[in-house]
């Protein structure tokens, strides 16, 4: 029985061992960590999209977007694939960031997501997007609220398309526009 006991806490150690017990441990301890204490920004335990910043080797700061799942013991895995998405930024002057991105493109079931990060502007609440193809027409809208920590996601129900642009206004909470980016 003992035996049993003993081959099970091993198998169980094994499974686990390459996990971790928060989203927080496991980003800290993957190659995201090496140069300071990524802080989580946005997550989406339903999705598995995770949105963090962290500094680089050179000590600026980095804003990130993985994906991670959680095992079957309840424990933090970040998938390792190549649709990762990192981008430098000044966090602190006035700055925005937004793009389309799809997680698990070459899948049966991809993620298409509008997101990016409004820093400094006094007042933003919310984005309002549109993206366009290259012919100018309107391939989708929305608006997404910022979140507190200046992060702002939205699901998108297809691809949107491989030449596209942004436009988007940030508003504040009466709806008055406190930066504009034309198409």
């Amino acid at each position: 029985m003992k035996k049993c006991l003993a081959v099970l806490l091993l198998l169980i150690i094994v499974l686990a061992g390459c996990s971790a017990q928060t989203l927080q441990d496991a980003i800290s301890s993957s190659a995201y960590g090496d140069y300071d204490k990524p802080e989580i920004l946005y997550r989406n335990d339903d999705i598995g999209v995770v949105i963090f910043l962290t500094k680089d080797e050179n000590n600026e700061f980095v804003l990130c977007r993985s994906t991670y799942e959680k095992n079957r013991f309840n424990r933090y895995d970040l998938r390792e694939t190549d649709n990762d998405y990192s981008i430098s930024v000044d966090i602190g002057r006035k700055s925005e960031f937004i793009t389309v991105d799809t997680i698990d493109k070459d899948s049966d079931n991809p993620l298409h997501l509008v997101w990016g990060s409004i820093f400094h502007h006094p007042g933003a609440e919310q984005v309002v997007y549109k993206v366009h193809n290259q012919q100018g027409d309107r391939l989708y809208e929305n608006k997404v609220e910022i979140n507190n920590k200046h992060i702002f996601v939205d699901i998108v129900p297809e691809q949107v398309t491989n030449s596209y642009t942004i436009s988007f206004d940030i508003v504040d909470q009466e709806g008055n526009i406190v930066f504009s980016k034309p198409n």
